[in-house]
């Protein structure tokens, strides 16, 4: 399974996330080059966020630094905010030919299109079933939208609402609120643009 397909709420609409993983012994070996390519494609249509889990991200450490550590095993990812840019990665991915593996998360019919625009079919699909469980002591609805923007768990609900507070007493701007959380989501698919959009809400 993928930790980006546990998103939940409402400005879904636009959003695409893309993660290239090698295949470790099957594919990974001098694969720098064709992830490189992978990452410039990525960039060159102006993702929200981007990262790679090992290195880090846009906000911690950036393209050169990222590319600097490039290993064959090395997995990328990003998140898109613009359909169209979206679209437009995907169709010079699929030119490119890289020979590794690209998950394309999104609601259904969004990542469906968005294949089909760069001519592929999908070959497999994966559904999040939801929370399961005790549900008592979950945050509300809107932090979840946040929270479940980093797959891995790394922005708290207890930041969320600081932040949001923050936001509310002006004490720091929306952007530049939803920036720093996502310096913490490692690999790179918290969606800043989203997260500025719901802490507004919030406060």
């Amino acid at each position: 399974m993928t930790h980006s397909l546990h998103r939940i709420g409402p400005h879904l609409d636009q959003e695409i996330i893309f993660i290239l993983t090698p295949s470790k012994g099957v594919n990974s070996e001098g694969a720098e080059e064709k992830i490189k390519k992978f990452l410039d494609i990525i960039v060159s249509h102006d993702p929200v966020h981007y990262g790679d889990d090992r290195t880090g991200n846009r906000y911690t450490a950036g393209y050169e630094k990222i590319t600097e550590n490039l290993e064959g095993i090395t997995n990328i990812h990003a998140v898109f905010n613009d359909f169209e840019k979206a679209k437009k990665a995907l169709r010079k991915i699929v030119d490119a030919d890289l020979g590794l593996s690209v998950v394309v998360s999104g609601l259904f019919d969004k990542a469906e299109a968005c294949c089909k625009s760069a001519g592929i079919q999908y070959h497999s699909v994966e559904h999040s079933l939801g929370i399961w469980g005790n549900k008592k002591r979950l945050p509300d609805n809107k932090t979840l939208e946040i929270l479940t923007m980093c797959g891995h768990g790394l922005v708290s609900a207890n930041l969320i609402q600081a932040m949001a507070d923050a936001v509310r007493n002006k004490e720091k701007s929306a952007k530049k609120a939803a920036e720093e959380m996502a310096r913490l989501c490692l690999c790179g698919i918290f969606n800043t643009e989203r997260a500025a959009l719901i802490l507004r809400e919030l406060a």
